[in-house]
C-alpha cells in the first residue's frame, strides 16, 4: 500500500495549477484490481485506494491521475486514500477517453485520466445499486452503459441526463426475486453500436447481446477458460478480451481461438504479514454452535460440552452483548454499568477455563449497531434521528389485538448510529476487554445499517460530509483493528455475501475481508426469497445455496478472510411440516455445500439452542 504522507502530499498537490503525480515504483504495494494493456507498454488501471493508474513501463512504476475522483471518507479522517473504484473501461477508438466506477458513482475523462468528471445517475438507478462495470460507445459519444452486481444493466444515450434499463432480455442471468447475475464487463462492438459484449462475474461466460432482436447469445470459448472468473474486461478494435487474478485471455475479431497471456504482474499484489498468517491460522477450521448467554453457566453449559464432544465440533460462538443491548458476562467496564446494561449470567473465567478443559474455542459475539441500552442513553444522542418527528428514529410494526382489535404500533429494533465513534469505542471496549479475558476470537453481528422500516426519514447526526455507509463501516473496522490482535470475525446477511453490495445496509463484503480473519455469511435457504433459484428442488437448493455462496464469498475476498458460514439448524415456516429424515438431510446438505466449496468450517444457529436436527 502507498504511504500516508505520500498520498497526503498528492492530495494538497490536486488544487494547485501545476503538479507533478505521484510516482510509484515497483518497489511498493500497488492494490490494484484491474489494469487495461493499451499497447506499448502502456497499461492503465485501477485500485483499491490509490485511485486510477498509469504506468508507460509494462507495470514497473505507475502514475496515480486523479484530479477529480473522491476520496474515501474514513478514520482517522485523513484524506489519504481514494474511493474503492471498482470498474474500468477505455475506449477502443479514442484511448483518452476513459471510464470508472466506484460503488454507486461515475466518472469519465476525456484526457487519459488527468481530469475526472462526475456523471449523474437516476431514475431506475438506485443508491443502493452497486456498479461493477462500465462502457462507452465509441461512436455515439453521449452514450453509456452501466452494469451492476445484481440488478442489470442500465444505459443513457444523452450522458447521463436520464437513464433507463437496456433493451435487452436478460432471462439467461436472471436468478429470481429480482436478483440478476453481477455484469462484471460490457463493451460496445466499435464496429456495431446494436451489439453489446457482456462478460458474467463469478463465471467465465461472455454473451452478445444484439439490441435489435433484444436476445443474448453465449459467445463460443475453449476449454482455456473453464473455471476462470472474469474480474476485468476490455474491448480493443482488434479483438476482446478478459482477465482474472490467473490470466489474460485474448480473441481476435473473426477467429474463435483465445490466446492466454501470461499477466505482466499480479492483479493484486497484498501479501499476509505474519499477524495475519497467525490468527487466520488460530481461527481456521472450526466447527461449533452458537450458545446464547442464559446457557453459559452450570448444567446447561455441560451438556452443551457434551453435545460438542459427541459430535466432534471444536467450537462455540456465545452472546457477550446481545440483541438487547445486555452485557451477559461479569464486566468491570463503567459505562456498560452507568447504563444499567450488565447481566451477570455467567462468569467469563470459568467459562473459558471449562472450555480449555473440552478443548472448545470460544467466540464472543458483540451485537453492535443494534442496542436498546446505548438507544436511550444521555437523551438519545447516539441513536439514528427521525428528522420528520424530530425523536430517535424506529421501525414501528402494527399489532392488532385479537379480542378488542385495539391497533397498537410496537418497535422492535432500536438502532444506534453507525457513523457514531462513541458507538464505535463503545463496543470496541467490550471487545478489548474480552480479548483481556483470554477469549479466542470476537466475532461483531449487526455490523451494518437498518433494512426494515421508512428508512426516508433516517438521519445520521455525526455522519461527515461526503462519508457512506461503507465508510462508516470500514472506519469502526479500522479501530477495531488498531486495538484487536486476536481473530475477528463478522456476520453477514447471506445475499451480502452472495454478490459484491454495500450501498444498501453498508456491508461490503470486499472491504471488510480487509480487516477481519472470518466472515459468517447466513446463507439461511429460508431467508432467501422463495422465488429465487426457484428451479431447484429445496433440498438440492439449500446446498446449491451453500456451496455457490461460499464459492463466491472465496472468489470476492480473494482468500483474505477465511469464510466460516452460519448453517441453519432450525426449522421456520413450511420447514416445520419436515419430518426427521428430511430435516437432517436439510442440515446435512447445507454442511456439505460448504465443505465442498471449500468452507473453514461452520457454526450451527438455533437460538433456542435445540439442536434437534442434528442426526442422532
Amino acid at each position: 500500500m502507498i504511504k500516508n504522507n505520500f498520498l497526503y502530499a498528492l492530495a494538497a498537490a490536486l488544487f494547485i495549477s501545476l503538479f507533478l503525480p505521484a510516482q510509484i515504483s515497483s518497489s511498493e504495494k500497488i492494490d490494484l484490481t484491474q489494469y487495461v494493456l493499451l499497447g506499448n507498454e502502456n497499461v492503465v488501471g485501477i485500485t483499491t485506494s490509490s485511485g486510477f493508474v498509469i504506468s508507460t513501463d509494462n507495470g514497473k512504476n505507475w502514475t496515480q491521475r486523479n484530479n477529480g475522483l473522491p476520496f474515501k471518507v474514513v478514520y482517522p479522517f485523513a484524506d489519504n486514500e481514494y474511493r474503492r473504484l471498482t470498474s474500468l473501461y477505455v475506449d477502443p477508438v479514442d484511448t483518452n477517453r476513459i471510464a470508472v466506477t466506484d460503488s454507486s458513482s461515475i466518472y469519465i475523462s476525456w484526457d487519459g485520466g488527468w481530469n475526472w468528471e462526475e456523471i449523474e445517475t437516476g431514475g431506475p438507478v438506485k443508491k443502493s445499486n452497486y456498479f461493477t462495470s462500465i462502457s462507452l460507445d465509441p461512436i455515439n459519444l453521449d452514450r453509456i452503459i452501466l452494469g451492476t452486481s445484481f440488478n442489470g444493466i442500465f444505459e443513457t444515450g444523452n450522458n447521463g441526463k436520464s437513464w433507463e434499463k437496456a433493451e435487452l432480455d436478460l432471462d439467461l442471468l436472471y436468478r429470481g426475486a429480482g436478483f440478476y447475475e453481477e455484469i462484471s464487463g460490457l463493451g460496445v462492438d466499435p464496429d456495431n453500436s446494436n451489439q453489446l459484449y457482456i462478460a458474467v462475474g463469478f463465471s467465465s461466460d461472455i454473451f452478445i447481446g444484439n439490441y435489435l432482436d433484444k436476445k443474448l447469445t453465449l459467445l463460443d470459448s475453449t476449454t482455456l477458460l473453464t473455471d476462470e472468473t472474469i474480474i476485468g474486461f476490455d474491448i480493443k478494435k482488434e479483438g476482446i478480451g478478459f482477465y482474472s487474478n490467473k490470466r489474460y485471455f485474448f480473441k481476435s475479431h473473426g477467429n474463435n481461438l483465445w490466446k492466454c497471456i501470461t499477466p505482466l504482474f499480479p492483479v493484486k499484489s497484498e501479501d499476509l504479514n505474519p499477524d495475519d498468517i497467525n490468527r487466520l491460522s488460530s481461527a481456521s477450521n472450526k466447527t461449533g454452535i452458537y450458545v446464547n448467554s442464559f446457557h453459559g453457566s452450570g448444567e446447561r453449559l455441560e451438556a452443551h460440552f457434551d453435545f460438542m464432544k459427541k459430535n466432534g465440533f471444536n467450537s462455540m460462538v456465545i452472546d457477550m452483548k446481545d440483541d438487547e443491548g445486555k452485557i451477559t458476562y461479569n464486566t468491570s467496564l463503567e459505562l456498560p454499568l452507568e447504563l444499567g446494561a450488565v447481566r451477570n449470567r455467567f462468569d467469563l473465567d470459568l467459562l473459558l477455563k471449562k472450555a480449555k478443559e473440552n478443548n472448545i474455542y470460544v467466540i464472543g459475539r458483540i451485537v453492535v449497531f443494534k442496542d436498546p441500552m446505548l438507544y436511550d442513553y444521555s437523551n438519545s444522542a447516539y441513536s439514528i434521528w427521525d428528522f420528520r418527528k424530530e425523536a430517535p428514529w424506529g421501525n414501528l410494526i402494527k399489532q392488532i389485538d385479537s379480542d378488542t382489535e385495539e391497533v397498537t404500533w410496537v418497535q422492535r429494533e432500536f438502532w444506534v448510529d453507525p457513523f457514531s465513534e462513541f458507538v464505535w469505542r463503545y463496543n470496541i471496549a467490550i471487545a478489548e476487554e474480552l480479548q483481556s479475558f483470554g477469549i479466542d476470537e470476537i466475532q461483531f453481528d449487526y455490523i451494518r445499517f437498518p433494512s426494515d422500516g421508512d428508512l426516508s426519514t433516517a438521519q445520521y447526526r455525526n455522519k461527515k460530509p461526503g462519508m457512506t455507509k461503507i465508510d462508516a463501516l470500514e472506519s469502526f473496522m479500522l479501530v477495531a483493528r488498531e486495538k484487536l490482535f486476536i481473530p475477528i470475525s463478522t456476520d453477514l446477511y447471506g445475499f451480502n455475501s452472495w454478490y459484491r453490495m454495500g450501498n444498501w445496509i453498508g456491508q461490503n463484503i470486499e472491504m471488510l475481508s480487509e480487516y477481519v480473519d472470518v466472515i459468517s455469511p447466513m446463507y439461511y435457504p429460508s431467508h432467501f426469497p422463495g422465488t429465487f433459484m426457484n428451479n431447484l428442488e429445496y433440498l438440492e437448493r439449500a446446498k446449491y445455496i451453500y456451496s455457490e455462496g461460499t464459492r463466491r464469498s472465496k472468489i470476492i475476498t480473494e482468500n483474505r478472510s477465511l469464510i466460516r458460514p452460519y448453517v441453519q439448524a432450525f426449522l421456520i415456516g413450511k420447514e416445520l411440516q419436515m419430518e426427521y429424515d428430511e430435516y437432517t438431510s436439510y442440515l446435512n446438505l447445507q454442511i456439505e455445500g460448504v465443505e465442498e466449496a471449500g468452507g473453514s468450517g461452520y457454526t450451527m444457529w438455533n437460538s433456542s439452542n435445540r439442536y434437534y436436527m442434528v442426526p442422532e
